[in-house]
Order: structure tokens, then sequence, then C-alpha cells
């Protein structure tokens, strides 16, 4: 009984360490971009697909890496894209040249995908249906505390040693995670029998959803429509191959005949969009509205992750005990009155108006995050743990992705192609309360989603997971 309680907390302390970490990293990443694009002497687009490759690459492959999980083995699949982003880690500060490191930064994304689509299941695996939210909550607390750590750790460790010591602290805790999963985590990877690989599925899906991301941050061209086009019709193509496939990669009866399922991802989705362009906008409106420094208005934004990680784990030990669509269901209002509160904001607004809109959102999102995941990976059974994992890791980044395409959309309409200024505020300050008023709404959505995701009567509830990953 010790050695297996032993055991699942080590299991936790490895996930939170990479949930942690590929936060981190992409976060910290931005602070540093100033030097590294000096040093190699990148174009501002080279430099801009420093982050957009990560990002692309990690959506593209969590549903596939989902999948093989549940096939050939979660814990393998896990391991196997821990020391893949390490090395990548390390291999970043050896680049020869830009060419080199958006290679290696993107075989690292894929490294990302493999730890983010499995992580989840593997908690769920590893913990008894009283202790999961718990487990979540931690790990949620995670990615909050990397996000928020990100850019201030970052621009210390890049300023006082130089930006290949910020790869360095984040190969760190993925070097520890290592030690233990080898000690602690079933990493073998052996096929179940009759377990098969949908790779048309997989294929299709990762070029709709590269399109899509491609193609949203590039709306202000006729290629970024085009690409939005070319992904829709993938993912119309991956649906028709899901549906006559024997061993698809993902069954569909969860979004058509599994209600919690279908709506529990439905919130991640709508709440995730309308949450993630508060701190963007309000990052424009501090440096260009309020005449901030970046690192003034970093000191500030970091305000909501850091109530994020500190609610989240308190959340997550209420979900063990309350109905968790309703604590969902709270955090999405929560968060949406957060973001209507943003929509108040003027230009003469004070500080203190800012601090409460960070406040709330980080609340509301601290509260929604661990029982909306609850929802999601309860309404499957444990063969289908890698698969709902890589899901919700899929919702949130597709929200996210369309978030970041309407603020696009809309700041161009309102500003036009003319470079953000004292000049264009005014125009500035109205795309921007538009669209915290429709991300408000939004949110009210999310919330309705969440507290209807309800087990109809008669739907079997997940099986029992096994107490070992």
């Amino acid at each position: 009984m010790t050695q297996d309680r032993s055991r699942k907390w080590a299991i936790l302390f490895a996930v939170v360490a990479t949930q942690f970490a590929v936060p981190f990293m992409l976060s910290a990443v931005g602070v540093c971009l100033p030097a590294i694009g000096r040093e190699y002497a990148a174009s501002a687009i080279a430099l801009s697909l420093v982050e957009s490759v990560f990002l692309c690459v990690n959506a593209m492959f969590l549903l596939p890496f989902g999948r093989a999980g549940d096939i050939f083995g979660r814990g393998g699949v896990f391991l196997l894209g821990l020391v893949l982003f390490a090395l990548c880690t390390v291999a970043l500060t050896l680049a020869p040249d830009m060419n080199s490191f958006l290679v290696i930064r993107a075989v690292q994304a894929l490294g990302g995908a493999m730890t983010l689509a499995t992580g989840l299941a593997l908690l769920y695996d590893a913990f008894p249906i009283e202790e999961r939210g718990r487990a979540l909550g931690l790990s949620v607390a995670g990615i909050f505390l990397g996000i928020s750590a990100g850019p201030f750790l970052g621009g210390i460790i890049a300023s006082q040693f130089g930006w290949r010591w910020m790869f360095y602290a984040g190969m760190a805790p993925c070097a520890v995670a290592i030690l233990v999963c080898l000690r602690n985590l079933d990493w073998r990877l052996s096929p179940k029998p009759g377990g098969r690989f949908d790779w048309w599925g997989a294929v299709t899906s990762a070029a709709g959803i590269g399109f899509l991301v491609f193609g949203s941050a590039h709306t202000e061209q006729v290629l970024g429509w085009l690409g939005l086009g070319c992904g829709a019709a993938l993912l119309g193509v991956f649906l028709a191959i899901e549906r006559r496939a024997q061993a698809p990669l993902v069954h569909l009866d969860l979004f058509f005949a599994n209600r919690p399922f279908c709506l529990g991802v439905a919130a991640l989705f709508i709440v995730s969009s309308a949450a993630f362009g508060v701190p963007f906008l309000l990052s424009l409106y501090l440096q260009y509205g309020r005449g901030m420094t970046p690192a003034e208005a970093g000191m500030i934004l970091a305000i909501q992750p850091v109530v994020q990680c500190l609610v989240s784990p308190v959340s997550g030990r209420l979900a063990d005990r309350a109905p968790v669509r309703v604590m969902a269901g709270i955090g999405a209002l929560v968060t949406a009155l957060g973001v209507c509160l943003a929509a108040t904001l003027t230009g003469a607004s004070g500080l203190g108006p800012v601090i409460a809109v960070l406040a709330v959102t980080g609340l509301g999102i601290g509260i929604f995050s661990t029982p909306s995941m609850i929802v999601v990976m309860s309404a499957v059974d444990q063969s289908r743990y890698g698969i709902a994992s890589a899901i919700t890791g899929q919702s949130r980044t597709l929200g996210m992705t369309a978030c970041m395409a309407t603020v696009t959309v809309v700041i161009a309409h309102f500003v036009g192609n003319r470079p953000l200024g004292p000049e264009v505020m005014d125009g500035y300050l109205l795309a921007m309360r538009a669209l915290f008023v429709g991300f408000g709404l939004l949110g009210l959505l999310g919330a309705a989603a969440s507290f209807l995701a309800r087990r109809q009567d008669g739907q079997p509830a997940a099986t029992a997971p096994a107490t070992r990953p």
C-alpha cells in the first residue's frame, strides 16, 4: 500500500514537472527573442515563427499521440515525449543558425505534444476517483505557474546569464521527471491485442489542424483565409474517414451520443476562447494607452496566472466532493464576469480596474479548469483516457487560436493597417471593448454548456480505473 501511494505521488510529480516546463519554455522564450534574433541575425518573420511553429506542431499531434497512448501504453508515450522534449531543449542552445533553431523547436513541440496528450490520462490511471480532483488541481497549477514564471524568470536568467541558460533552467525539471518516470512508471511500449492505429485519420487531422492554426495567425492576408479553408476541408475529410474506419482515431459517438463529453469539450473550447484574449488585449492597452514598459505591463498581467495558480489546487480538492459540472459552470460565470468588467475600461481608467479584471478572470479560470477536465475525462471509459486527455488539450489550443484570429480581424476593422500607437488608441479602445463584450457573452455560453453537461439517464458510467498506469 505504501509503495503504491509513493508511486502515484511520484507520477504526479513527473506530470506536474512537465506541465510546468512546457508553458514555462513557451512563455519565457518570448522574453529572449530579441537576444536570439541578434545572435542569429534573424528577421522579424523568423522570430515570430519561434512561437507559432511550437504552437502549430503541438496542436497538430495531440490527437494522434493521445490515441497512440491508448494503444501502445501511455507511460511509454509520455516518457518518450519527455526525453525528446528535454533533448531538444538542450539542442536549441547548440543550434548553428536560425533555420536549425526552428527545426529543433518543431521537434521539441512534438515531444511536448506527447507529454500533454498523455499526462492527464496517467493521473486518471494512478489516482482513485476520490483523489483525482486534488491531483488534477496540482497539475493545472503547474501549467499556470509555468505561464506566470516564464516571462519573469526568463527575463532575469537571460539578462544575467544569457538566453541559453533559460533553456537549461527549463530542462532541469524535465531531467528530474525522467528519473522519476524510469523508477515509477510502466514505460514499456506494448500494443494492446487487436489495437490498430488509424494512420489516415492521424494524417488528415494533423494537417487540418495545422492549416487552421496557420490560417488563424494570418487572417490579414488572403493566404491565411486560404489556410482556414484548407483546414476546414481536411477536417471534413477526417470526419468522413472516422465514420468509416473500423478502428478510428476518435470515436465520433463521443460527440454525438455522449452528452457530458460533448458539452464538456464545448465548454473548454468556449471558455478558453473567451479568456485568452484578456492578457493580450490588456498588454497592448497598458503599453500603448498607459505608456508602460513591457516589464511594467508584464508585472501587472502576471496577476491573472498567479491567481489561477493559487486557486486551482483548492478547486481541485473541492472537485473531489462537489458536483464538477456545477463548479465548472460557476467558474465559467466568474470568468465571463471578469471579461465583461474589462469591457468597461476606458482610456482614463486607473490601474485598480485593470487589476480587478485580471484577478476576477484568474479566479474564474482557476475554478473552471480542473472541474471541466474532470467532466470530460469522467465521461469515457479507461480505454479512451488517452484520446480524452488529448482532446482536452486540443480544445483549449483551438479555443486560444480562434480567440487570436477574432482579435486580429476586429482590430484590423477598427484600426486598419496603421501601426498601434497613441494616435490610434481611440479605435483600439473601441475594438477592445467590442471584443470583451463578445467574449463575455461567449463565457456565458460556456457556463451554460458546463451546467448542462449532465449524464443522461441510462448512459453508462465510466469504468473504474486501474490503480497502475
